[in-house]
């Protein structure tokens, strides 16, 4: 029983270790380049990069949720 609860612990750790490894390969869930497009009133369009994307999303995320 001892055994088979150390094996049991050890596929947990192993199973914690590829989700740790999975998610930090996958970066960053903010925004990317492409994920936001400006469209000022002239029509013209501007395309930050992406740590302006991601503060451009934030301040938008909180006016709606302002306006809510």
């Amino acid at each position: 029983m001892r055994k088979v609860l150390g094996r049991l612990a050890l596929l947990g750790a192993a199973a914690g270790a590829a989700y740790a490894l999975r998610s930090y390969l996958a970066g960053p869930a903010g925004a990317k380049k492409g994920d936001v497009l400006i469209v000022l009133d002239t029509g013209a369009t501007a395309e930050p990069g992406p740590s302006e994307a991601q503060e451009f999303s934030e301040i938008a995320r909180k006016i709606l949720e302002i306006a809510g």
